[in-house]
């Protein structure tokens, strides 16, 4: 067998993700290694046409792994849809599920009235005075990946402020969000016949200040696998439900914000793709990460006899630096 894995951020030498890229990729490669399978990727393309490049590794491969932002993952997704004999070769999730869920504001309009999220609108129809979201609200691009461009605005005269006066580049392509307070977690989970939640997972979220009075810019700093919370249950049953819902396959990460007062779990937005997180599983419950998302695909016994019953011999942090990722055992 030979897979082709494609990883955006390592294929451009794009900076904003080349950390996590690199991490994520070489977790795919190495697990596909360790099953013997032969393993191909693009690393610091500067040709002139990518896609082409892109489609000659396809065409030579059994499986393509893709791991991309957001919107490049769609781009790519629809692109080997059109161009490639065999699509179910494609192993990610239907190019309509990932339309779905890619896009924050598609996400929003498919699963609110199914499932608990912020209340959600495009940023060119925010009208304060509606006050159908309320503050504090975050604006975030429509296909951000990894709290990319997110800000906080804990009332009307901050955000002003920083909208009006420093002409802060918020377009049609930003949601605007309410901004729900709790605990930040996503869902690792592997979505074939059957879905599996394996492991819930702490998310290392900071909101910091950012020059301006009652403004704070998000950012992801890693997460600990796996984190114990007396919902855990619920959220696992609610992300089965939407994978099942959303036709989705394969490796998922969701996230959530986790309200313990008021007992309310809140769905933030889902990546349909291997995430920094898996990094983290693999090693706290010694699973093969690339050896179960092809089976999501392909054969459902090893999904199951895998999944079923996963053991955690350690609770994993990993921390994201600007060099690059680590992970530690938490003592």
């Amino acid at each position: 067998m030979n897979v082709f894995v494609f990883e955006y951020a390592t294929a451009v030498n794009d900076i904003n993700f080349i950390v996590e890229g690199r991490a994520m990729l070489n977790l795919i490669l190495g697990g596909l290694r360790k099953e013997g399978i032969k393993a191909e990727t693009i690393k610091n393309f500067s040709g002139p046409d990518l896609s082409e490049k892109i489609l000659e590794k396809a065409g030579k491969s059994d499986y393509i792994i893709l791991i991309a932002p957001n919107y490049e993952l769609l781009k790519i997704s629809n692109f080997l849809d059109q161009h490639t004999k065999n699509s179910s070769k494609v192993l990610i999730s239907p190019v309509d599920a990932l339309n779905k869920t890619l896009n924050k504001f598609n996400l929003y309009n498919e699963l609110s009235n199914k499932i608990l999220l912020p209340k959600t609108t495009k940023f060119q129809n925010f009208v304060i005075e509606d006050k159908t979201i309320n503050f504090p609200i975050i604006i975030k691009p429509i296909y951000g990946t990894g709290c990319e461009s997110a800000f906080v605005f804990n009332d009307n005269k901050s955000y002003k402020a920083r909208t009006k006066t420093d002409g802060q580049k918020f377009n049609e392509n930003f949601i605007v969000q309410e901004f729900v307070d709790g605990i930040h977690t996503s869902v690792c989970l592997f979505a074939g016949r059957d879905v599996y939640p394996v492991s819930l997972n702490r998310q290392l979220m900071k909101f910091e200040k950012s020059g301006r009075t009652n403004v704070r810019r998000a950012r992801y700093d890693g997460s600990y696998v796996p984190f114990f919370n007396k919902l855990r249950e619920r959220v696992f049953e609610y992300s089965k439900i939407i994978s099942k819902d959303l036709n989705l396959k394969g490796y998922i990460g969701m996230d959530f914000v986790i309200d313990e007062k008021n007992e309310k779990i809140y769905l933030i937005e889902i990546n349909p793709r291997i995430t920094t997180s898996a990094i983290a599983l693999s090693k706290a419950a010694n699973l093969n990460i690339a050896r179960q998302h092809i089976a999501c695909f392909k054969d459902n016994e090893i999904l199951r006899k895998g999944l079923s019953k996963v053991k955690f011999l350690n609770e994993v942090e990993l921390l994201k630096y600007k060099d690059g990722t680590r992970c530690r055992i938490k003592k």
